[in-house]
């Protein structure tokens, strides 16, 4: 926003939690598990929260990716978490990274969408592949206001707990979360447990004789085959930049970022689709679970239902069971992780009340490996 022909300025405050991006995080541990998802429940969520409006106007539509149908679940230990802005502060502040470190563990479901252009140019320039999470929580609160504020992840505060499990190299994790048990005015929140967590080693497994392959995951059952993905993965660190960062080394996230109106809460004064990248590098340690010996089960009850409807296939209403999952695959690994390029992708129209003129929509959709062509052919700009 521009005023008087300057930048407005942030107000930046002691008492706020917000952290400006970009972070750099060494060392991260990164447990992953995939099931297959309900496309339906899908296309629901991107039609409520990316579809917005009419598809002629805004330009674009996102829909599952049918090449893959599945949703990660990511459980994240972040022994250090350092900002690298080069922002200066406001006078009389510590600049970020001179403050410390901070260390998190973090959780969420990770969904694969394509945004397609429309028309055959847009399709050409404008289509993309993004990653979405529906559902993630964090145990730090500075994170967790970050994530809100600055790049529009729905990031929810939990208790989250990690460790081994029963056996040697296995896993195992829980999530707590503030929420209802059951619907009613009388009914108390409380913190809930959400999720379950618990594997067998990694593998090789204590599993004898040759049991039938039921996943990609089940063909590593060799230390030779660990050596190999540490090799491969030297590999992959190499070929981002020239991939589009469609291989797994780079996850580019898309969320509906909004604000109130103060006066009409039901109102948005601000609706905008923001993107991030996570870059991975360095990756390496990878081994793999036998996934028939993973568990993972989230609790459908009360207030928690609307949560995972997302990504799981439930009836109408909480069933107020332990709803299992049945891992197609499982894996760990250790990486470094940079968060950065943020962006907004398309600023949707807000119609203001009060005799105001609207405001319109902008846009800036075109995907990342055309972005040098279209800088190259476009016109020059003014010296």
């Amino acid at each position: 926003m521009i005023a008087n022909g300057s930048r407005i300025p942030y107000v930046q405050s002691s008492a706020s939690l917000e952290v400006p991006p970009p972070y750099h995080f060494p060392g991260v541990t990164v447990n992953a598990f995939v099931w297959e998802a309900p496309i339906d429940r899908v296309q629901a969520y991107c039609d409520r929260h990316f579809n917005l409006g009419d598809e002629a106007s805004r330009g674009f539509v996102y829909r599952p990716l049918a090449a893959w149908p599945y949703a990660t679940l990511m459980v994240m230990e972040y022994p250090v978490m350092i900002s690298t802005t080069t922002a200066p502060p406001e006078v009389g502040e510590t600049p970020y990274s001179d403050r410390g470190v901070v260390s998190q563990t973090e959780v969420f479901v990770a969904l694969p969408v394509m945004r397609y252009g429309r028309g055959l140019p847009g399709l050409v320039t404008d289509t993309t592949l993004n990653c979405t999470l529906p559902f993630i929580v964090v145990g730090n609160p500075m994170s967790c206001v970050s994530g809100r504020e600055m790049v529009g992840l729905g990031k929810l505060l939990a208790e989250i707990t990690t460790g081994e499990g029963k056996f040697p190299g296995s896993f195992k994790s829980t999530v707590k979360l503030p929420g209802w048990g059951a619907p009613g005015q009388g009914t108390r929140q409380e913190m809930l447990q959400f999720m379950e967590l618990d594997t067998g080693p990694i593998l090789p497994t204590f599993r004898m004789g040759s049991p039938a392959q039921t996943s990609l995951a089940t063909l590593f059952q060799s230390r030779e085959a660990g050596w190999f993905m540490d090799s491969l993965t030297s590999a992959l660190n190499l070929v981002d930049s020239s991939s589009s960062g469609l291989l797994p080394t780079s996850m580019r996230t898309v969320g509906l970022k909004q604000y109130r109106d103060a006066v009409d809460p039901a109102r948005a004064i601000y609706q905008a689709l923001v993107s991030c990248r996570s870059h991975y590098a360095n990756m390496r340690d990878f081994a793999f679970y036998d996934e028939r010996d993973v568990k993972i089960q989230f609790q459908d009850t009360g207030s928690f239902h609307d949560i995972l409807s997302v990504f799981l296939p439930l009836g109408d209403k909480p069933s107020g069971q332990l709803v299992p999952i049945a891992a197609k695959a499982g894996m760990r690994f250790t990486a470094d992780i940079d968060f950065d390029e943020m962006r907004v992708i398309h600023e949707f129209a807000i119609d203001r009340q009060g005799g105001l003129p609207p405001i319109p929509a902008t846009s800036n959709l075109t995907a990342r490996w055309f972005r040098p062509i279209r800088g190259f052919f476009g016109p020059r700009r003014p010296v």
